[in-house]
């Protein structure tokens, strides 16, 4: 196989399905908390799109995840696991992403490490990184792809019961801001820009450029489409 899609349940590797041109994709079961919210996301999604889609039960990294929902290294174990089966792997990173395995970087230093040592050239990287989830939607959105299957999609660190996005969770907060700029209404269990840590945490965090600028001018513009002018 040539290239490969790792595939989650969030926006990000749904629009990158399309974006790449619908390439055979690769979900990792990891048997972590949101791991049955997923599993119904992407199983609906693949059976109504026809998606070339391998479920991997070889990974069981549930005794590493965080309080927080973060498993690290997850990305160089899913790197690892898809360079048996691809030697191009995408990974739908965005443009500001700079967590300790998911940047340009680590993506680089990953891809070299692969290569040294499986003795072919293997390749990780992100068709997105130019682009943020606000962008990436709004590109999904241009092709006239169904609004219905985005809301499908699933990323949420503290998922509540029928694939509820808690909205209480960075990931929740993401995914409504990307949503909100580009004018689509999406459910959640209690209102993102609600959640005290928007306004405790994310409005001073934000003013003060520890985010970076695109990051900053796309939260004020969603709080804005809710009225929100802090």
């Amino acid at each position: 196989m040539s290239e490969l899609l790792l595939y989650s349940a969030g926006l990000d590797s749904f629009c990158a399905w399309h974006y790449l041109g619908h390439p055979p994709a690769l979900y990792c079961d990891l048997r972590h908390r949101s791991r049955d919210h997923e599993l119904a996301a992407i199983r609906t999604l693949a059976e109504r799109h026809s998606i070339p889609l391998t479920i991997s039960n070889e990974l069981d990294l549930a005794r590493w995840e965080a309080e927080d929902g973060i498993i690290p290294l997850r990305n160089v174990y899913f790197a690892m696991l898809a360079s048996h089966r691809a030697r191009t792997i995408w990974c739908a990173g965005v443009k500001g992403d700079h967590t300790a395995d998911k940047s340009p970087h680590a993506f680089f230093e990953v891809s070299r490490m692969l290569t040294e040592f499986t003795e072919q050239p293997v390749r990780l990287d992100s068709p997105f990184w130019a682009m943020t989830k606000t962008d990436i939607v709004r590109w999904y959105l241009d092709q006239g792809l169904p609004v219905e299957d985005l809301l499908t999609t699933f990323s949420c660190l503290q998922p509540r019961s029928a694939g509820q996005h808690c909205g209480r969770c960075p990931s929740c907060l993401r995914r409504w801001i990307a949503l909100a700029n580009n004018g689509v209404e999406a459910p959640f269990a209690a209102t993102p820009w609600e959640w005290p840590r928007v306004h405790d945490y994310y409005v001073p965090a934000m003013r003060d450029g520890i985010y970076p600028e695109h990051r900053s001018r796309e939260f004020f513009t969603a709080l804005a489409t809710v009225g929100i002018h802090p």
